[in-house]
């Protein structure tokens, strides 16, 4: 069997690009599939996404390797971030550690089921 790797690992750190205003990107989830290159050349039309290096140095790009923030031809769409199968392309906010928490949701409920109040207009 096999009883050690004769080869290092790559685990490089690669970067995290918040430069957007909805959307974020991690490099160290990203898996190379290029959904996000196809969707936004062959349905949005817009071609924001590239990819960039050979081999293990490959990596997803946006604009020739400018911030995502400050691309021009990015339509803001979202369909990058809905084919993304690891989540390396992400929407603000829908991380656990940005949401926020809400102490009164609990008691609005209970008191919400005590009076048959089910909106948030019906409450008076």
């Amino acid at each position: 069997g096999m009883d050690h790797v004769r080869f290092e690992y790559l685990n490089p750190d690669l970067s995290m690009d918040a430069s957007h205003e909805r959307y974020g990107l991690d490099h160290n989830r990203c898996i190379l599939c290029t959904r996000c290159v196809r969707v936004c050349d062959e349905i949005e039309g817009a071609h924001v996404w590239d990819v960039m290096g050979r081999g293990v140095n490959s990596r997803v790009i946006v604009d020739l390797n400018q911030a995502w923030g400050a691309s021009s031809s990015c339509t803001s769409c979202g369909k990058c971030v809905q084919v993304c199968p690891t989540g390396a392309l992400f929407d603000k906010g829908a991380t656990v550690a940005e949401m926020e928490k809400q102490h009164n949701f609990l008691r609005w409920i209970l008191d919400g089921r005590e009076k048959n109040i089910w909106s948030y207009s019906d409450r008076k």
